[in-house]
């Protein structure tokens, strides 16, 4: 694979091997990115702190500072700057607290260089959607049509999966059958699951352009406008439908033909796969003769559940620092105070209405390094009458939701 990317992307390079550092200097300068090269931490850190860089590549041996101690550093003044770690000696402690300064990725040595420089786009690729999703957030929507998403997107927060529960490892594991789905899969879980979360997780696993449309507007034209950008590239295409009990009895013969290769939509058909979501059981509505039983046999043979909140108690901290990371506060805090309000609280509005609480919190006070059970609180208080679009919004609107 040979990519080539305007010079305008800057690459620091931190390795005390020569050898590492030159081969993977050179191949990333024939591929078009500047590239700045430096032997240990501490020259790896005055870089970044007088010089714009794209991304940081850090080795974790290194003299006189090393990558956690290089990683520690620029986080103080640049909290979001993608950084890969290249290492041969990373125990699973280690590895679990680069993770926690925020990584894009991880690579053991030997990497090769060519690996690692074909992967770097996505990388690169993220952080643009990421700022482009924070910029929409605080000021309007993104124009783009769909959302292309990297494989192994680690340097993503993913709250959903967050925590060492019972019930996060049943999730987790059940992730991973469902993420070899060929043609339909469904996801179900109760008001505010987590839905997007965990189709956006599926598309990085496939390297895929992900589109979401709620159910009240699955159509023939809808979708056609939604698939129409993939007969420009080959990446693969998932389609969530939102509330997908929703769906009348058109829609679901739509889907029904879709999926199993005919229809209106056939001239996309293996171009793209399709995620039912839905808030209510599909099963008991086909058993109940208001669902359509031939797609959910179709859509149905893959599926994952999605915990309520109130079965996560042990994960709630943990998926709360989540989504702080994810909102670009990784150095804020969350009071003991705040942590025990979160294991109180009922969550009826589930996964969507603990990540907006936060959200709110955060932006009533950007520049707060702790919050408490005031602050979210008061998130509470401000929620029916916030008007900005909170990340979840935005998510939406620029997967193709309106």
């Amino acid at each position: 694979m040979s990519v080539s990317l305007a010079p305008r992307f800057r690459i620091l390079i931190a390795d005390d091997s020569d050898v590492c550092r030159t081969v993977l200097a050179i191949l990333l300068k024939n591929t078009g990115f500047e590239v700045t090269s430096v032997v240990n931490g501490r020259e790896a850190v005055a870089k970044l702190q007088s010089q714009s860089f794209d991304l940081a590549i850090l080795d974790n041996d290194m003299p006189e500072l090393d990558g956690l101690g290089t990683l520690a550093a620029l986080r103080g003044f640049a909290p979001t700057l993608p950084v890969a770690i290249v290492s041969g000696t990373l125990s699973p402690d280690l590895r679990a607290r680069y993770e926690k300064l925020g990584i894009a990725a991880i690579y053991d040595k030997p990497v090769d260089p060519r690996k690692l420089r074909d992967q770097i786009p996505a990388i690169l690729e993220r952080e643009q959607r990421a700022a482009r999703v924070s910029k929409a957030a605080a000021g309007g929507f993104s124009s783009a049509p769909f959302m292309v998403l990297g494989a192994a997107d680690a340097a993503l927060e993913k709250p959903v999966f967050a925590g060492g529960s019972a019930q996060v490892r049943k999730l987790v594991a059940e992730f991973g059958r469902i993420r070899d789905f060929r043609t339909a899969a469904t996801i179900s879980g109760g008001p505010g699951a987590a839905f997007l979360d965990v189709a956006v997780a599926l598309a990085e696993e496939k390297d895929a352009v992900l589109l979401a449309c709620p159910a009240a507007q699955v159509g023939v034209e809808r979708l056609t406008r939604l698939f129409a950008p993939s007969l420009l590239h080959t990446r693969p295409v998932l389609l969530i439908v939102l509330n997908a009990e929703k769906l009348n009895a058109d829609q679901q013969a739509l889907l029904e033909d879709f999926i199993g290769g005919g229809g209106e939509l056939a001239s996309f058909n293996g171009r793209a796969r399709v995620i039912l979501c839905a808030e209510a059981s599909l099963s008991a509505l086909a058993d109940a003769g208001e669902f359509n039983e031939m797609l959910l046999m179709r859509a149905g043979a893959m599926k994952l559940n999605i915990p309520r909140l109130a079965q996560r108690r042990d994960d709630l901290v943990q998926i709360a620092r989540a989504v702080l990371r994810r909102l670009g506060a990784s150095s804020a805090r969350f009071t003991l105070e705040a942590q025990v309000w979160f294991e109180q609280e009922p969550w009826t509005g589930d996964y969507t209405q603990l990540h907006r609480t936060i959200d709110i919190a955060r932006r009533a006070r950007p520049d707060a390094t702790e919050l408490d059970a005031g602050d979210l609180n008061q998130a509470r208080e401000m929620e029916p009458s916030w008007e900005k679009p909170l990340y979840h919004d935005v998510l939406l609107s620029t997967l193709g939701g309106e």
